[in-house]
């Protein structure tokens, strides 16, 4: 059987071995072929908002930092898909936000992982209902929100930005989100280490969720699938 092709994307341009590099030590028989939404496009000729419906924070190969609207990294990922070769084994969106159309209805097979959808999933499976949201900063928090109440939670946000930096991150959210009878924490975006996680479920009573690790789950659960055909 030769190892499955699974094309990962990065909403900004890649390289992005900080989203990546992971992938490869925890699927080493898998191929991974990493394509960044905005690779090809000129900082001038990219797409970026102030005010968006949902803004995502993005990094560019010279390293600069920007902000776009989910909608429109949509756009030119489907347009990666609608030009992947035969024998892909499945699409791997590395971001958290609302792809709600991504890849369907053309797209049954290969399945495409998208965070937020799979999170959903695991989250009314398990019947946590009321959740702390952690995002990565104050723009992103009443859009997030909405997201999250649209599917039927019950939540309140945490922005990391609001954290001073002399705190540890660790304590800061298990002063804030750690007593507030919530069901579970959910960081509600892709990118965050495992060994951070771990630290800080050490220092919660609920359950932590990262949508980036679930998403991992989701392929792990494909790859077993296929390896038992």
């Amino acid at each position: 059987m030769t190892d499955p092709v699974v094309r990962a994307y990065v909403i900004g341009q890649t390289p992005r071995p900080d989203l990546t590099n992971n992938l490869k030590e925890r699927f080493p028989s898998v191929s991974f072929e990493v394509i960044g939404a905005l690779d090809g496009l000129v900082p001038e000729a990219i797409e970026t908002c102030i005010e968006c419906a949902y803004p995502l924070e993005t990094r560019l190969q010279d390293g600069r930092r920007i902000v776009v609207d989910a909608s429109y990294v949509a756009k030119r990922i489907q347009h990666s898909f609608d030009a992947s070769p035969d024998g892909v084994f499945a699409h791997l969106v590395l971001c958290a936000g609302p792809f709600p159309e991504l890849g369907l209805p053309l797209y049954p097979m290969p399945p495409v992982i998208r965070p937020f959808e799979t999170a959903l999933e695991t989250l009314r499976r398990r019947g946590l209902h009321d959740l702390e949201i952690i995002v990565p900063f104050t723009d992103q928090a009443p859009p997030a929100l909405e997201k999250w109440t649209a599917a039927g939670f019950r939540c309140r946000s945490h922005v990391l930005t609001d954290r001073p930096a002399s705190e540890p991150l660790a304590p800061w959210l298990a002063g804030r989100a750690g007593s507030g009878g919530a069901d579970a924490l959910v960081f509600d975006y892709v990118g965050f280490s495992s060994d951070a996680l771990r630290e800080i479920a050490a220092r919660i009573a609920i359950p932590v969720f990262d949508l980036g690790h679930l998403a991992l789950d989701a392929l792990q659960e494909l790859l077993d699938l296929r390896s038992h055909r």
